[in-house]
């Protein structure tokens, strides 16, 4: 099933293609990750500057080899289409569910969780509270439902929206990698001692900190493949999609390294704090940096953190709204006619946007519930189950690339897919290295996703 009629329009120039791929990386990651890489390498900011170039440097050669997809193949939704192109229909499928129900919904729920976090700062509460996590569970789903909207009546919006608010929550990482680095390396580099080390990290492998800091960063430099789902959207996407997807993951690397050095060195009152419980108390750890840079203009700078986290949970409703769409438009999964339809004044796949965002609301319950304790000593962390799943995903389309590219040159058919997929081998099997135990239970969880989803391939 692939209806003309439902073709989404060639809209997006160059520039604007960098912005998604710029805006959908920048997101609540960043600012709350610096506590855990630190806290990992032992409060050395040396090693924690190797882990954000090493972790950015590891995952590059993924996204080159998806620029490399993005000039070759295009047809509704970038990973799914490059995983039935080169896998198969089924591993296509799979990819598309993967996106679909794990992947972009998860990640909806996540970063308005990580939003509520600094919006609970700025409104006093702290970690502790009685009514500190009905707080955050709340004002979280009322970003998400506010989004939801804003995306569904005008989704004009949205899309300008991601463009303004890329330019605003750079603000924060620039002013903190430039001005914080100075007066951080010259006037007030930070004194770790006294930090709390009752934090166990679920990624750990033994003595080597360095790499558990490296596992850490992923989650930061997530965010580019949900930018894939716009390559049929671009104009002359063939030659403007992969190098919006290279320039704007080298400019995100070179900022993350000065924000982190930034954050790093600002006072030793600052560092402490946000190193506490292994970073998870970033965000009153990360007000206190910006405050001991800037003075009360740290509070504003925060409220940009709400406004980064806001606008990439835009992003992320933007992009999973096609997760559905793509699946319906191929003739699979649950209803795909509904699915694959979009709505006669907006252009926008108003049914898959719906079932996406239903779907993030039941992952942001996983996540109260993980942080209320009710999983009991167990720690689901879902930001490390979409990496590991994702990562996982990734190994099998690298390897049929070698097998089948006849066409392509030697360096890129072998060298290149070889060091993505150590890249991504390394990022999966960090996970089972560090607790085994995680491993198993996020296969499983998996497994059975993948299996319903499966089952409703051909559901009407």
């Amino acid at each position: 099933m692939n209806n003309s009629k439902n073709v989404l329009k060639r809209q997006h120039g160059l520039f604007v293609s960098i912005c998604f791929v710029v805006g959908f990386l920048v997101g609540t990651g960043i600012f709350f990750l610096p506590g855990r890489v630190l806290y990992e390498v032992g409060g050395n900011v040396g090693l924690g500057i190797a882990a954000w170039v090493i972790g950015g440097l590891m995952i590059a050669p993924c996204v080159y080899m998806f620029s490399i997809f993005a000039g070759r193949y295009e047809k509704i939704h970038g990973f799914v289409d490059y995983s039935e192109v080169i896998v198969g229909k089924r591993y296509g499928y799979l990819a598309g569910w993967f996106f679909a129900v794990m992947y972009q919904p998860a990640g909806f729920a996540i970063i308005a969780w990580i939003t509520s976090g600094f919006t609970a700062t700025l409104a006093g509460m702290v970690r502790g509270d009685e009514m500190y996590l009905p707080f955050r569970f709340f004002i979280s789903a009322f970003f998400m439902a506010m989004t939801f909207f804003m995306n569904y009546f005008a989704p004009k919006v949205p899309v300008r929206l991601n463009v303004a608010t890329t330019v605003v929550r750079m603000i924060p990482l620039v002013l903190m990698g430039t001005v914080g680095v100075v007066v951080g390396l010259f006037v007030s580099r930070g004194d770790v001692s006294g930090i709390d080390t009752s934090y166990t990290p679920i990624v750990s492998m033994g003595n080597a900190s360095l790499f558990a800091a490296i596992s850490a960063t992923a989650f930061a430099f997530n965010g580019w493949q949900a930018a894939l789902a716009f390559n049929s959207e671009v104009k002359n996407s063939k030659r403007n999609f992969p190098i919006a997807l290279m320039l704007g993951f080298g400019m995100i690397i070179v900022v993350y390294v000065l924000y982190f050095i930034g954050i790093a060195t600002s006072s030793p009152s600052a560092v402490q704090q946000i190193m506490q419980g292994g970073g998870d108390n970033f965000a009153q750890g990360t007000h206190s940096a910006f405050e001991s840079i800037f003075g009360q203009a740290g509070s504003i700078l925060v409220g940009f953190m709400i406004i980064s986290g806001l606008g990439i949970l835009n992003a992320c409703c933007l992009g999973m709204s096609r997760a559905m769409y793509s699946l319906g438009r191929r003739g699979m999964g649950p209803m795909p006619l509904r699915m694959a339809a979009l709505d006669t004044v907006t252009n926008v796949p108003n049914n898959s946007m719906v079932m996406a965002v239903s779907i993030g609301f039941i992952w942001l319950f996983v996540i109260f519930a993980n942080q209320a304790g009710w999983f009991g000593s167990f720690s689901f962390s879902l930001p490390d189950f979409y990496n590991f799943s994702f990562f996982g995903l990734l190994i099998p389309i690298f390897i049929c690339f070698v097998m089948r590219a006849n066409d392509v040159h030697f360096f890129k058919r072998f060298i290149l897919p070889f060091i993505a997929i150590a890249g991504a081998g390394f990022m999966f099997a960090t996970y089972w290295i560090g607790s085994f135990i995680h491993g198993i239970v996020y296969t499983v969880t998996f497994i059975v996703l993948a299996t319903i989803g499966f089952l409703m391939k051909k559901s009407n």
